[in-house]
């Protein structure tokens, strides 16, 4: 069909729809819709084209599991570079540093989700009265206890210009509840600016460079000591080194207050990985050696293995049997089952009894002022709501699993 005759008739088609033929806006609007519904295409340099025939829409490349093979950090602490986090380029150490699934039923949209440890006091864990640190490690990082897994999940959408080339955002990190799910702190993404992650086909794998901003919590002494009772340090509220003395308490440095306070620590992290999906790929000359081949403990993974649907799930979906810890034990079980390593989430967990006969003090007693914690030499209600460090008494034995008795 001869291009300028179609466009000729399409424009008095469009114009007779029109009432007011001034509305140039609506004219070229309805012109711009019957071109693309008709299928017209270019025949000249300048002439109208289809846009889909030039918009790039596939990014399965970034899809999959991305190991570390190279990367340069910096930390900035409150605006300042801080001179132990800066890493000039630590190469092969094979970590994990995240996956990219899709998001959605296209390779356009998709997810990053990032691991990484951060120290415990910066989320408020293993303090006095705060939640138990949790210890996480990393087999890639060489820090030992002290510190819990952080999760980000960066967002994206490959623009329709570079197939080349994805930019994400984030603007919550996320730690895992008692039961394991991953939450997001709701609170500091109020305060905290988004994390960006850039990232870009390099070579065999992906070249991707983040900025990430973060409040902290710190701690600080508050007291150079402080008064001990009983075997215990009180609080501040006891008072000074003369009311300690009077109550018959020790003014001891033991005892010194430490004061957490709550996000008053700001850093920024920079980075540029060089991330492959086959670690053979990796084949830059490496400025240090691997962590897990320099004796560092190996964490549990974050991925972990199970027999799904056999074993004890007794062929039940969104089950695993974890304590099948091989593929060959789960494929010739009784109840055989298909072997996964992506089983953190549905493994099957004995819960033990709870045993009625046990009675404690919670947050009293020996546990005082402590989380987590019951007393269990405690064992009247008297004792425990009415006695010199006084708790909440626990008669139906969900002590038993938190029970103080040395």
């Amino acid at each position: 069909m001869n291009f300028s005759l179609a466009l000729m008739n399409l424009l008095v088609g469009v114009s007779l729809t029109v009432s007011n033929a001034d509305d140039s806006a609506l004219v070229r609007d309805r012109l711009e819709r019957n071109i693309a519904i008709n299928g017209i295409v270019e025949t000249e340099p300048n002439q109208l084209r289809r846009l889909n025939d030039v918009l790039n829409t596939d990014f399965s490349h970034f899809v999959g599991s991305w190991y570390d093979c190279l990367h340069t950090t910096l930390m900035t602490f409150n605006g300042q570079p801080a001179d132990k986090h800066i890493v000039d380029q630590v190469g092969c150490d094979f970590g994990l540093l995240g996956d990219i699934s899709n998001v959605g039923n296209n390779q356009q949209t998709l997810q990053f989700d990032i691991f990484l440890l951060n120290h415990c006091f910066f989320h408020d864990l293993g303090g006095p009265g705060q939640e138990p640190c949790p210890n996480d490690l990393l087999s890639s990082d060489v820090r030992g206890d002290g510190n819990v897994l952080v999760k980000y999940s960066f967002s994206g959408i490959g623009s329709f210009t570079d197939s080349n080339k994805i930019e994400f955002v984030s603007d919550h990190t996320f730690l895992r509840d008692s039961d394991g799910e991953w939450v997001a702190n709701l609170d500091r993404a109020k305060i905290e600016n988004a994390d960006t992650m850039v990232c870009q086909k390099y070579a065999e794998g992906i070249v991707c460079d983040w900025r990430i901003n973060e409040y902290r919590s710190i701690s600080e002494e508050g007291s150079s000591a402080g008064c001990k009772k009983g075997g215990r340090c009180k609080s501040s509220s006891w008072g000074g080194e003369k009311k300690c003395n009077n109550k018959g308490g020790e003014w001891t440095e033991e005892c010194a207050e430490i004061i957490f306070i709550k996000d008053g620590f700001v850093y920024d992290s920079f980075g540029s990985y060089y991330l492959v999906k086959d670690t053979s790929d990796c084949t830059v000359e490496c400025a240090t050696d691997s962590p897990t081949e320099t004796g560092q403990t190996l964490s549990p993974e974050l991925k972990i293995s199970g027999c799904y649907f056999g074993g004890r799930c007794e062929e039940t979906h969104g089950c695993c049997d974890c304590e099948i810890k091989t593929e060959d034990a789960c494929t010739t079980n009784d109840v055989p089952g298909q072997w996964s390593s992506d089983c953190r989430d549905i493994c099957l967990t004995d819960t033990p009894p709870v045993d009625d006969t046990v009675l404690g003090c919670y947050h009293g007693g020996r546990c005082y002022d402590t989380y987590g914690c019951c007393d269990c030499l405690v064992d009247t209600e008297d004792e425990c709501t009415n006695g010199e460090f006084p708790g909440i008494f626990i008669a139906n034995g969900e002590c038993a699993p938190i029970c103080y008795t040395e």
